[in-house]
């Protein structure tokens, strides 16, 4: 474990090599999310639990996503790694793009599965979320929007999410020159082909591979394919 802001965040690595993979997993994952691959591939793999989630202590007060940043970063630094590769899943890819874009960190190969942080279309209907919000707060000072899981976190937790999910990372995502694999499922609702399709052009060195019938967990969802993607692209055969 490591400290941070005094919290604990939690990590492991497994496996031997002078080059490491790093797993960053989705909002409300934790090691166990990535932990099946990490065991068949040749590398020093190196798992994170996102505070609060696995092992990870709650921070004290709400984090940005620049502080999930810096954590994985200060973990690359205490593990010592020069040569990195990242696989990444939904919030693990805003993590991913903000590191890269922004610290001086070798990555060759970058993989992000249902990669998140593309603000959505529909803006005729946010706007009237918004407007139905103010007004049942005006009606109930204790409503609370959001899905069940929302209403569940923490005071400082959902000031995290609400810091997360404002920051668009389309900014960051131009600045990777990265060899990078995207993998998306076509039935994805959360984050959805027309985000895959974006990144994808934001991203200059990228590709974009679309599983069929798949939603959001498409690389547990068609997990054999997702493996040899996966060890394809980082042998450098596609």
């Amino acid at each position: 474990m490591i400290e941070y802001k005094q919290r604990l965040v939690n990590y492991i690595v497994c496996g031997e090599g002078e080059e490491a993979l790093l797993y960053l997993h989705g909002w409300g994952g934790s090691i166990d999310s990535f932990k099946y691959l990490a065991l068949t591939m040749p590398y020093k793999n190196i798992l994170i639990d996102f505070p609060p989630f696995g092992q990870s202590q709650e921070p004290l007060s709400p984090y940005t996503l620049f502080d999930y940043a810096q954590i994985v970063y200060n973990i690359l630094k205490e593990q010592k790694v020069n040569k990195l590769n990242i696989i990444c899943h939904s919030f693990g890819a805003r993590v991913a793009i903000l590191l890269i874009s922004l610290y001086n960190v070798n990555v060759e190969k970058l993989i992000i599965t249902a990669g998140a942080g593309i603000k959505p279309k529909n803006k005729i209907k946010k706007i009237f979320r918004k407007i139905k919000y103010k007004i049942l707060k005006k009606i109930n000072k204790n409503y609370c929007a959001g899905s069940e899981d929302y209403k569940k976190l923490s005071f400082v937790m959902k000031k995290t999410f609400s810091n997360i999910v404002n920051l668009d990372i389309a900014k960051y995502a131009e600045k990777i020159n990265t060899k990078t694999l995207l993998i998306y499922g076509d039935k994805d609702k959360e984050t959805p082909i027309y985000m895959a399709k974006k990144l994808n052009k934001l991203i200059k060195n990228s590709k974009l591979i679309i599983y069929k019938n798949c939603g959001h967990f498409a690389y547990l969802e068609n997990g054999v394919q997702f493996l040899i993607d996966t060890k394809t692209f980082l042998k450098g055969e596609n």
